[in-house]
């Protein structure tokens, strides 16, 4: 049965991402009730009147309420789940955001990108786990698309039952400059252009650090009226294009490419009549990122071919291990690279050589101990 009227979106965080996503779903044809929950009611309540203000200044008429929740209080995330029934949840929590390190001074932060995200892992998958744990619980399971590492927290959910419906952001954050290049190098309108890109977190960000994917691999397929034309084009003057004429803003104030990219995400999964053709991380608890087909409350790989689709598979992990997570196994452990994990080692003293994912916590909490006493000798 069709449901009737706004469909409900509960977003967990309002945060640079959180806030970004509530912006966006509030001016899609006052299609969604939202529900904003968060720790912090005074910072909550300046954001959504935000939000609120902006929609109803371009005409919408945005429904935005808040609720004050601890996501690891799980009594009161159920209760908001079970009263509000929303249709989907986003969660868009983390300890800390990886940017952050980014306001540290400069040649700090230089030294800690060589660290890419894999030990920072914990940051995020603590919190995504407090969110998933209540979801799989409550009473109508919602769809949900994690905002929050979702390249390896999804894998790593995945393994303990409990993973996302897909992700959002990071590879998805890159197909549309990559779209622009390859139209305009191969003279062909984007209307007849199709893209497939398969490619972990730190090719995407490499990429568009500095117009090469480094020792990441990827798999891109490039399609005109449907037949393969990737041959005719060089990948290395498509990537340089990235960092030159069709350069963005990055960094705090680029994140609302990936909060586009959540919001499209939850939007095409509640779409009941279409399948959108989109790129997204950790769909189906999988390891990266790949091109998918979304609608109805359904997540399908869109790789075009098995022998595409296990390259897919195979680039992404072998870039989760360029990123700093050699392996997520099985049964829920995860194993680090030693060359990633340190370079935190080096700066403050922090090593994890492997954790389990129900470990999440406690490694969590040494983790931010020990970069926030770091932080505090070297912040500006």
């Amino acid at each position: 049965m069709v449901k009737q009227g706004r469909k409900k979106i509960l977003v967990f965080g309002i945060g640079v991402i959180g806030g970004n996503v509530v912006d966006f779903l509030s001016r899609m044809n006052d299609q969604y009730q939202i529900i904003v929950a968060s720790r912090n009611t005074e910072k909550m309540r300046k954001r959504v009147n935000l939000s609120i203000t902006v929609a109803m200044s371009l005409g919408f008429k945005p429904q935005i309420d808040f609720r004050r929740v601890d996501v690891f209080d799980k009594t009161q995330v159920m209760k908001l789940l079970n009263d509000f029934l929303p249709d989907l949840v986003i969660n868009a929590t983390s300890l800390q955001s990886f940017w952050e390190i980014s306001l540290l001074p400069k040649p700090i932060y230089q030294e800690l990108l060589q660290a890419n995200i894999g030990p920072w892992l914990p940051n995020h998958l603590s919190t995504a786990k407090a969110v998933m744990e209540a979801s799989i619980d409550c009473d109508t399971s919602p769809l949900v698309v994690n905002a929050s590492f979702p390249d390896a927290v999804n894998c790593a959910l995945h393994t303990q039952g409990c993973a996302p419906t897909i992700g959002g952001g990071n590879i998805a954050n890159l197909v549309p400059t990559l779209e622009r290049i390859i139209s305009k190098e191969l003279d062909v309108p984007q209307s007849r252009l199709q893209i497939r890109f398969a490619a972990h977190h730190v090719a995407c960000n490499s990429i568009s650090s500095i117009g090469s994917p480094g020792d990441a691999p990827y798999m891109l397929k490039i399609l005109v009226d449907g037949c393969e034309v990737d041959s005719k084009l060089n990948h290395h003057k498509v990537f340089t294009g990235v960092v030159n004429d069709y350069r963005r803003v990055r960094g705090i104030d680029g994140q609302a490419v990936a909060s586009s990219s959540v919001a499209r995400v939850a939007s095409a999964l509640l779409d009941e009549e279409n399948r959108h053709r989109l790129h997204a991380p950790g769909p189906q608890g999988l390891v990266g990122g790949y091109p998918v087909r979304i609608g109805n409350g359904s997540v399908s790989l869109d790789c075009g071919t098995a022998s595409n689709e296990k390259e897919a598979k195979r680039v992404n992990l072998e870039g989760s291990a360029v990123e700093g997570i050699k392996e997520i196994k099985p049964d829920g452990t995860i194993i680090f690279t030693d060359r990633e994990m340190s370079v935190l080692q080096y700066h403050f003293g922090y090593y994890c050589k492997s954790m389990h994912v129900n470990d999440v916590h406690s490694v969590a909490t040494e983790l931010r101990a020990k970069y926030n006493e770091f932080k505090r000798r070297y912040s500006k």
